[in-house]
């Protein structure tokens, strides 16, 4: 797929029009109002799971996150399985129970596959790079040397089997490692050259993450497939355009995405795959961009940290309102996830001068932990930029 080089094809009136009325919404929507309504035959959720049901006549309707069942009532023989983009129905007519449907788990930067991110540092040792993982699961701490200290982390699931694999990406040859989390077991291949951003994402939608850069110089995006093992190029981005690729548009699919530093602040072009490109105007150049679903709608907010104030802003995927908060301190990295597992991204911060992690769990509250030595770099922060 091929697309015009953003900024470069559009006119400069166009290009305002388009700016200027997403920041005629942003700063209208100052009030979220929200409306909860009963109806009958309706379950909906960030991550649940349905057993025994009954829709006996169809027409009933169940939604989550990433799926809708309406109007069935499930399979005529017990034991077969329906399966969709996102989500299995197993066992059955429903009328005996059994049948469920279940959100898939896509906490990110979670090594034990239990829907929670864990608190992880690389550490650029000299004798190599030494992974260092707090499983939440269990709070046991695993630790594995795998890469180079020179190499770039691009951690990811490149498996599908809902766990973390360690990977690194090396600038001097252009080769991705990828260690299994299910057996330890590792690969090696080109892809890249030196000077490119790796910006690992599930492109494909296929539940696996697929091995991607971004190649800033010429603002073109590399990806390898992983449903079909074949490269795709697009041309989106300009020189000294920066990646932050997510799924902004909630189709499970990551959206080739960019911020630029633009004369009236940071600029977002965003691509999403259903809905067309987009361009908004918020924060600031010195900003770190960390886009994720805060709000837990299944789309990614497009986000970013202050260094400077130790402020957070968040804008809407919902009605493109905003908020900011204060969370960290000068100095801090910003390691946003979802440590409490309930769907949405939780703001935390990594400090290096004292090793201690600030967590602001949306469901657990405020976690604070020190783990981690001088030096180290915070895994969540991986894709910060």
């Amino acid at each position: 797929m091929f697309t015009k080089p953003v900024g470069g094809g559009l006119p400069a009136k166009e290009l305002e029009g388009i700016v200027m009325k997403k920041l005629s919404v942003i700063f209208a929507c100052a009030v979220l109002t929200v409306f909860a309504v009963n109806v009958a035959l309706s379950q909906s959720g960030g991550s649940f799971t349905i057993t025994k049901s009954v829709i006996g006549g169809g027409g009933g309707r169940t939604a989550g996150g990433a799926f809708t069942v309406d109007g069935t009532i499930g399979e005529s023989v017990a034991g077969t399985t329906s399966t969709g983009g996102n989500f299995s129905i197993s066992s059955g007519f429903w009328a005996g129970g059994g049948g469920s449907a279940v959100e898939p788990n896509d906490a990110p930067f979670d090594f034990d596959g239990d829907g929670k991110t864990d608190i992880a540092i690389f550490r650029p040792a000299p004798t190599g790079g030494e992974w260092w993982w707090q499983r939440s699961s269990d709070n046991q701490v695993p630790a594995t040397p795998f890469g180079l200290a020179t190499d770039v982390i691009a951690p990811g699931d490149f498996t599908g089997d809902g766990k973390l694999d360690i990977t690194v990406w090396r600038p001097a040859s252009g080769f991705w490692y990828i260690l299994r989390s299910e057996d330890f077991s590792f690969y090696g291949f080109p892809f890249g050259a030196n000077g490119d951003v790796p910006m690992t994402a599930d492109y494909d939608g296929d539940g696996k993450d697929d091995p991607t850069v971004f190649r800033a110089g010429v603002g073109l995006w590399f990806i390898t497939r992983s449903s079909d093992n074949q490269v795709e190029t697009i041309q989106f981005g300009l020189p000294g355009d920066v990646p932050v690729a997510a799924d902004y548009d909630g189709d499970g699919k990551a959206d080739v995405a960019i911020r630029r530093n633009g004369p009236n602040g940071a600029e977002w072009w965003i691509n999403r795959s259903t809905q067309g490109v987009i361009a908004l105007i918020f924060g600031a150049s010195t900003d770190r961009a960390v886009p994720g679903d805060y709000t837990g709608d299944g789309k990614t907010d497009v986000a970013y940290f202050r260094p400077s104030t130790g402020f957070w802003f968040i804008l809407r995927s919902e009605d493109f309102s905003f908020y900011g908060f204060p969370f960290g301190a000068n100095g801090d990295q910003p390691v946003s996830g979802d440590y409490d597992g309930d769907g949405r991204i939780d703001p935390a911060v990594f400090r290096p001068s004292t090793n201690t992690w600030f967590i602001a769990g949306s469901t657990s509250g405020t976690q604070i932990q020190n783990f981690g030595l001088p030096g180290d770099r915070p895994i969540p922060n991986a894709f910060v930029r």
